[in-house]
């Protein structure tokens, strides 16, 4: 609908700045547009569970990914669709690793309850700490840290590539030491020339505004974590 208006607004004012926003607007809804800027994010390679790493992990930390949705064929809430990836992918390390998880996530319905409750019933793993009281990626580590016994300094932190730098700053700042286990990171197999790849999708536009927020944050976090 603002594509059309864009173009509507071009054809009746004829000027350029309508035409370069309505450029940028395109670009930002294709696909390999969204993926670069999101790759561009995705800095810690995957985690591997066999690999020595210079400290070991004591705790694997799951942090929420939006709130819970309502669930009426299943009488509650269930995760969000970010929420579920990650606890899927934290389920998988706890096997490997066989370490104790921790949930992080709070809002007026606390994330925390209902990770702990889909590790449980779909994954078959339990939760050892639910810290349900954060609303943000600083304050998931700032009441991890409160929460998490003091001989727990390094944890395996599980969040969406994309969001890794912002969480490994926030949980550094805290006093952790991080081991960043970035999970669904993007397919560089999607690289190869498609035209359909360069038609606009809503999709896409929302892949570039979810990189671009999480600049503007990694940006906030660490000109307020200096001062």
């Amino acid at each position: 609908m603002l594509l059309i208006w864009l173009i509507i607004m071009g054809l009746i004012f004829k000027s350029w700045t309508v035409w370069l926003a309505l450029a940028i607007f395109y670009l930002l809804s294709t696909q390999p547009v969204a993926s670069l800027l999101i790759r561009s994010l995705e800095r810690y390679p995957v985690f591997n569970p066999g690999q020595t790493q210079p400290v070991e992990p004591q705790a694997i930390v799951i942090l929420g990914g939006g709130l819970p949705r309502i669930s009426p064929e299943m009488s509650g809430f269930r995760p969000s669709m970010y929420t579920l990836e990650r606890l899927r992918y934290g389920a998988w390390l706890s096997r490997q690793a066989e370490l104790p998880v921790m949930v992080s996530g709070g809002g007026f319905r606390p994330e925390a309850a209902v990770m702990a409750e889909s590790l449980e019933r779909d994954f078959g793993v339990e939760t050892r700490w639910r810290e349900a009281q954060s609303t943000t990626t600083r304050e998931n580590a700032v009441y991890a840290r409160a929460m998490l016994p003091e001989d727990i300094q390094s944890v395996l932190l599980v969040t969406h590539g994309w969001h890794m730098p912002r969480a490994v700053l926030s949980f550094e700042r805290a006093g952790f030491y991080v081991i960043p286990a970035p999970g669904m990171l993007a397919d560089a197999s999607k690289d190869t020339f498609r035209i359909s790849r360069w038609l606009p999708s809503a999709r896409y536009l929302s892949d570039s505004e979810r990189a671009f927020r999480e600049y503007a944050g990694y940006l906030w976090y660490w000109l307020t974590y200096c001062n």
